[in-house]
């Protein structure tokens, strides 16, 4: 007999704002509970004492950020469509996430963490006065933007900003600002950082928007 996942379901989740405060580990754990809950027949795996749906996640999200793109692969032991997982889930979705859409994908697709290769994020702040997109492009015609990285351990290493940068534009009329980062194994970048050499502002609000993958061309896809 076969017990392997019949099926695997990729998940798309709004991170709410009263969900911003948790860590990636306490993000993973309410989306696990959400999956529990539903009712749908899923792949176990035993996580301390107990067992929990198995799920595979995308990129760490920063405690702080909101989100519109936290994604996490379902395997269910059991045929389901993606409109039946989609309602189920729905269904006991609470106020700290909430469902944006439910696709069926292959079975040995790649990872979603392995696809990733850049982010979006926007960036609400309180600008100083006469910031515009003039003080982004400074930035933008830079041959470096140098940044000295502090690891957990307390070591140091200094790393280039500016290739990371795929996009910058400022939106006055919102007062926002647009990153769109490169992710480089242990080269990745903060947008808050980004937006400190740019210029000083007091940041309200941070939302990761969109998850991207490049192409043979290098041009930017949605997961």
């Amino acid at each position: 007999m076969n017990d392997g996942p019949k099926v695997r379901i990729r998940l798309k989740f709004a991170r709410l704002a009263p969900a911003r405060n948790l860590s990636h580990l306490e993000q993973i754990k309410a989306l696990r509970n959400l999956v529990a809950a539903s009712g749908l027949r899923y792949c176990p795996v035993k996580c301390g004492r107990g067992r929990s749906p198995r799920m595979a996640f995308g990129p760490a999200i920063s405690v702080g950020y909101e989100s519109r793109c936290e994604y996490a692969d379902l395997y269910l032991a059991e045929f389901a469509g993606d409109e039946e997982a989609g309602q189920k889930i729905k269904a006991v979705s609470s106020g700290l996430y909430e469902l944006i859409a439910a696709k069926r994908v292959p079975m040995f697709f790649p990872s979603i963490e392995a696809s990733v290769n850049a982010a979006e994020y926007l960036i609400e702040a309180g600008f100083p006065a006469g910031f515009s997109q003039k003080e982004v492009d400074g930035f933008l015609s830079r041959p470096q933007a140098l940044y000295e990285k502090v690891k957990p351990s307390g070591a140091r290493e200094t790393i280039d900003v500016k290739p990371l940068v795929l996009c910058a534009q400022h939106d006055p009329a919102a007062r926002v600002l647009k990153l769109v980062l490169k992710f480089e194994p242990k080269k990745n970048v903060k947008p808050e950082i980004v937006l400190n050499m740019i210029a000083r502002a007091e940041i309200n609000r941070i939302v990761r928007k969109e998850l991207y993958w490049l192409d043979s061309r290098g041009r930017l896809e949605v997961l």
